[in-house]
């Protein structure tokens, strides 16, 4: 029953997509291993990362804009990792209206993060929207990766399971979540069993790896995954997922 549902509420393999589908529907990007997931609504485009492999913008920039070129563009930034970040400059030039919705600010320093920063781009408003969940203090930019959740679906950048103790505990947002992002892009070090606990509607775990590559997901958490019975869709097998959550 649960493929039946998966199979019915999802749209998989769309490379052949050639106009939004529907108003309100979210794209896992095929961009390699890295991150980069939209959120299309009718009037704007909120971009959670928008990272990825060297060379793999050409791939999607014709259907980004398709979904996004007329829309005003919102930018969410889980933490200053380059396959988060890589694509920024290419977004940039491609939609109309780009501002920063939500960066961090550890990581900053970094060369690679002061080009983007660069860029200039304004912010959408005078306030940052805050995500689900912030380190105050952090060893890594992995484990300074904000926590985003909006629409029922969960993405925690690559926050270890070490913070995730921190952050999925005594969240009862959290239990509406239908659709997970992979962590670290499935790697053994995030999506732990304590994060999986606090899910108990989850659907659908979404990996943007390249296994073939990097040996994402790990095995480690496909097996945790299997145990809780949820599938896992990759990017690698299928291309740009498009993902609706209105059920």
């Amino acid at each position: 029953m649960r493929l039946l549902i998966i199979f019915l509420l999802i749209t998989l393999k769309m490379g052949e997509l050639q106009a939004p589908l529907y108003e309100n529907f979210w794209i896992v990007w095929n961009i390699g291993q890295g991150q980069w997931v939209t959120h299309v609504t009718s009037d704007a485009c909120f971009h959670y990362d928008a990272g990825g492999e060297p060379g793999s913008f050409k791939r999607i920039r014709a259907k980004l804009v398709i979904n996004c070129g007329r829309k005003r563009n919102e930018l969410f930034l889980s933490h200053w990792d380059m396959d988060h970040f890589l694509h920024i400059p290419n977004l940039a030039k491609t939609v109309p209206r780009l501002c920063w919705k939500f960066k961090p600010t550890y990581g900053v320093t970094k060369a690679s993060a002061k080009k983007i920063l660069q860029l200039n781009l304004k912010n959408c408003s005078a306030t940052p929207v805050a995500p689900l969940w912030l380190p105050s203090i952090s060893r890594t930019t992995n484990e300074s990766s904000a926590v985003f959740f909006s629409d029922r679906v969960l993405l925690p950048g690559d926050s270890p399971t070490t913070q995730e103790k921190f952050w999925a505990h005594n969240r009862s947002e959290l239990l509406a979540t239908k659709v997970l992002i992979l962590g670290h892009h499935g790697s053994r070090s995030s999506t732990g069993t304590d994060l999986l606990n606090q899910l108990p509607n989850l659907i659908v775990a979404v990996a943007s790896s390249r296994w073939v590559k990097y040996r994402h997901p790990h095995p480690q958490t496909l097996m945790r995954l299997y145990e809780k019975e949820i599938p896992v869709l990759r990017t690698e097998d299928w291309g740009n997922i498009i993902l609706r959550t209105q059920f």
